[in-house]
């Protein structure tokens, strides 16, 4: 299957050239998704000397990898001082030094392998979309102050303004540590990278059927066996999708997200709306995203729809509240639409952990996989390698079934209706 005609597609550099498995094959782990999760593995494996394949269905960035909005955020989704009271200073401590170490992975790997993926820590701004917004990110900002890490500060309505281009917000945090990406290069150019140290990824290849034999696990596809030691899965949220048996589908609920971006603008038109080219995403509970994209393009993003499926009306709600926020950029052309799906867990944390002693996995990153896959990945491949690592609250144990999976659909509208109610009154 085809990639959607998103902006990264227009604007990406050439696809490595993969294979299709065709025949049987073996190797020491075989890793199921070729995103940034089952890439990520491959690259930590690779270097620790172990042999693995990939095996991707469609190809390497088909889903959300290829199609997220390109922000490597430095932020959980619960707030930091909302961590602190749930899990203690301590803990909060360690996730907060695992985050940052997550963006050296992401940097060092781009370094690695020398790919023009155009990263940045341009900074991130999470805009305040009311005055309990004001307290949760000035919360944030004096903890983390009170660990030592004072790069974070809070904007004024007005420094948030001058610096967003648009006066719907009360104020805004801003981690200058925090950048963009584009995120179709870079799983294109981890791929390549990752082929040039004699790692198969073969694309196309839609594993359907994992079971576990004496000695080992085989994966079954339509056109060979792959048999290996161990098995990763990292298909995050088009888990639903394959078919192998796991129970893993039952743990997240997949969230589709929205997309457009503006014809290309003069630069005059892009000083008005990101004149420092940070990246923004507000507090919304069904929150909006918005960037400079290639060829001077305005990007933004939020909720899809609710049923998975392509609706104008998406788009629509899109791109009014775009001339909304940017009343100068009525009128101006829409030339990408494109929607793909994030991986929503019971606790909002990605989770590490296995399913059985040789079939590990590794999802569920709710809009933060960017920076967070790199962290994810590199425990599945210490998994993979004897080692149990230590991730606190993104470990296995929390990683529980999402109730009323039955009616997800009626579930999640009556969930979106009620966040949506909370967004206007600004609560």
């Amino acid at each position: 299957m085809g990639h959607p005609q998103s902006v990264w597609l227009t604007t990406a550099n050439p696809a490595p050239r993969l294979p299709r498995l065709d025949g049987d094959y073996q190797a020491d782990v075989a890793i199921i998704g070729g995103g940034y999760t089952g890439l990520a593995a491959a690259h930590h494996l690779a270097r620790a000397g172990e042999s693995c394949a990939v095996l991707e269905a469609n190809d390497v960035g088909w889903g959300g990898s290829g199609r997220n909005g390109g922000m490597a955020v430095l932020r959980y989704k619960t707030s930091w001082a909302a961590l602190a009271r749930d899990l203690g200073d301590e803990g909060t401590r360690a996730l907060h030094r695992l985050l940052l170490s997550a963006f050296d992975l992401l940097e060092a790997a781009v370094a690695e392998y020398r790919i023009d993926c155009g990263l940045s820590r341009c900074g991130h701004i999470t805009a305040a979309n009311g005055r309990r917004a004001i307290a949760m990110l000035t919360a944030d900002v004096e903890w983390l102050s009170s660990i030592g890490d004072r790069v974070p500060h809070m904007l004024s309505a007005a420094e948030t303004q001058a610096l967003t281009g648009t006066d719907a917000y009360l104020g805004a945090y801003l981690d200058t540590r925090a950048g963009g990406i584009h995120p179709l290069n870079y799983v294109r150019g981890l791929a390549a990278g990752i082929g040039r140290k004699g790692v198969p990824i073969f694309v196309g290849t839609r594993v359907e059927n994992l079971r576990e034999e004496s000695g080992g696990v085989v994966l079954e596809t339509a056109r060979g066996v792959v048999r290996a030691k161990q098995a990763l899965v990292a298909t995050n949220a088009y888990t639903d999708s394959v078919g192998f048996g796991t129970d893993l589908g039952s743990r997240i609920v997949p969230v589709s997200t929205s997309i457009v971006t503006t014809e290309p603008l003069p630069e005059a038109a892009l000083a008005a709306v990101l004149p420092q080219r940070h990246v923004v995403s507000d507090t919304r509970h069904l929150l909006n995203y918005f960037r400079i994209a290639p060829g001077n393009r305005v990007l933004y993003g939020g909720r899809g729809s609710l049923t998975g499926q392509e609706s104008p009306d998406v788009y629509a709600g899109l791109e009014r509240k775009l001339v909304e926020a940017f009343p100068t950029l009525q009128g101006v052309g829409i030339d990408h639409r494109w929607s793909g799906k994030v991986a929503v867990t019971l606790d909002d944390f990605p989770h590490v952990g296995r399913l059985s002693p040789r079939v590990a996995y590794a999802m569920g990153y709710g809009g933060r996989g960017v920076v967070l896959t790199n962290l994810l990945g590199k425990a599945l491949a210490e998994l993979a390698l004897g080692v149990t690592p230590d991730l606190g609250p993104m470990s296995a144990a929390g990683f529980t079934r999402i109730p009323l999976q039955g009616i997800r659909i009626p579930a999640m509208k009556a969930v979106a209706g009620y966040y949506g109610l909370l967004d206007r009154l600004k609560l």
